[in-house]
């Protein structure tokens, strides 16, 4: 499947549960009130990715690969939402982000060899 499509059967579902409020962001200030939603869930499964950290780590507690994978999903899906409240086409930022770091660090990584020779 690809992205554009992804993006569809979430719109979809979203519209079927009420989850759409990010298409409803018309003005500026609906964008901002919906970013303020956007942050706190993106920081919310953040939160659930480092609960899981610590506890492997600090209180050596196992863990399974599919409840980071869980979360990974969760804020893939906020992303989504976040793009289509921008009116943003994800795969077309992307690409535009990456010409740019490839002419940004190609061109550091360069300058870092020459300098090292």
């Amino acid at each position: 499947m690809e992205l554009k499509q992804i993006f569809e059967v979430q719109r979809n579902f979203d519209r079927r549960v009420g989850w759409n409020r990010y298409e409803k962001c018309n003005t500026p200030e609906e964008i901002v009130d919906f970013m303020k939603h956007f942050v706190i869930v993106m920081v919310e499964e953040l939160g659930e990715i480092s609960r899981i950290r610590k506890e492997f780590e600090r209180d050596k507690k196992s863990f399974e690969i599919r409840s980071l994978r869980h979360e990974l999903v969760d804020i893939f899906v906020y992303l989504m939402q976040g793009c289509v409240a921008l009116n943003m086409d994800l795969e077309e930022e992307y690409l535009r982000k990456l010409r740019h770091n490839v002419e940004r660090f190609s061109s550091q990584h360069s300058q870092q060899r020459e300098q090292s020779i």
